[in-house]
């Protein structure tokens, strides 16, 4: 589908392309081999560069005279859905999209959400372009909003201990995620970036502000992805002390234990030496004492310990 901005939205043919109006089209790959794209300008390397994309999921951008052409991954940053692929093509008046892998449609729902957007009587390329790459990011403010929500979620988690075995898990599996988010917008960063230089005169330099205000868009989405990311490792950390802080709580246990029957240990020993002139093996009352000594001794250090704040 092709369409040319007039006096009306047209759709047009690849032959069809009047250089003198604003045209904006997206076209499958295959369709787009059995065409004569050599009279738009579209070199065969980047065609070739656009069936070896079927396999392999490398950005890349290239500038020629008059001409730019990039290969980009486009993705929803849920991680739901598929991982599309796009060629985009521009030159005066012209962006064209190639459809390399869009299995669920997104690519060509963003495309003809964005062609309806400019309106017909301040119509440019700039603007368009413009357009396309708002639709590919319109839902990631709330999408990101929604990582927060899960960031809080386990930080609440750690807060009441209620943390399993597969916590740790969870935690990297999401920095993983946003890792892939913060090279998506990346590699939309390094194109826009690009179009701002202007570098080959395609586009008029009064109508770069709107590529300065999309990259400032992605630019903040980029950043926030990067500030999860950051609010992750905090959450690690503080789950890790957590995890320090009950193993020292158990080590106190045992320690407060050891110290609680220690003096018991001392008074067996002592006594279990058996020595003829110790009054208290032949004492009437020598076994009820030792139990009342050994109980008091036990209260005397609970006591203690409690006083202390340690039990």
């Amino acid at each position: 589908m092709i369409y040319e901005f007039s006096e009306a939205l047209k759709a047009v043919e690849l032959a069809q392309i009047d250089e003198t109006r604003v045209t904006a089209g997206l076209i499958s790959l295959a369709d787009l081999k059995k065409s004569d794209y050599a009279k738009i300008g579209l070199f065969d390397a980047w065609v070739e560069e656009c069936e070896k994309s079927e396999s392999r999921f490398r950005s890349m951008i290239e500038v020629s005279d008059g001409f730019l052409f990039s290969l980009l991954t486009v993705r929803n940053i849920s991680g739901s859905g598929s991982r599309d692929r796009i060629g985009l093509f521009v030159k005066h008046n012209l962006m064209l999209l190639i459809s390399v892998k869009d299995a669920d449609g997104s690519t060509e729902r963003a495309f003809e959400d964005a062609i309806h957007r400019p309106s017909l009587r301040n119509v440019s390329l700039e603007r368009v372009i413009c357009a396309f790459f708002e639709r590919l990011v319109f839902n990631d403010t709330g999408i990101l909003e929604t990582y927060e929500n899960k960031i809080g979620k386990l930080e609440e988690q750690i807060e009441k201990g209620t943390t399993g075995k597969a916590f740790n898990g969870e935690i990297l599996a999401l920095r993983r995620k946003l890792l892939v988010v913060r090279h998506y917008y990346e590699q939309l960063l390094d194109l826009v970036e690009t179009m701002i230089e202007n570098d080959p005169g395609i586009f008029c330099e009064e109508n770069t502000r709107l590529f300065r205000i999309v990259r400032d868009k992605i630019t903040r989405l980029s950043s926030n992805t990067q500030l999860l990311r950051d609010s992750l490792v905090q959450v690690r950390e503080a789950y890790m002390a957590a995890l320090d802080y009950n193993a020292n709580s158990i080590m106190k246990v045992f320690t407060v234990v050891t110290t609680i029957f220690m003096p018991l240990t001392l008074i067996v020993g002592w006594y279990g030496m058996n020595f003829h002139f110790m009054p208290e093996l032949t004492w009437e009352y020598g076994y009820i004492g030792v139990i009342v000594l050994s109980v008091t001794v036990v209260i005397a250090s609970i006591v203690f310990f409690k006083k202390k704040k340690l039990l």
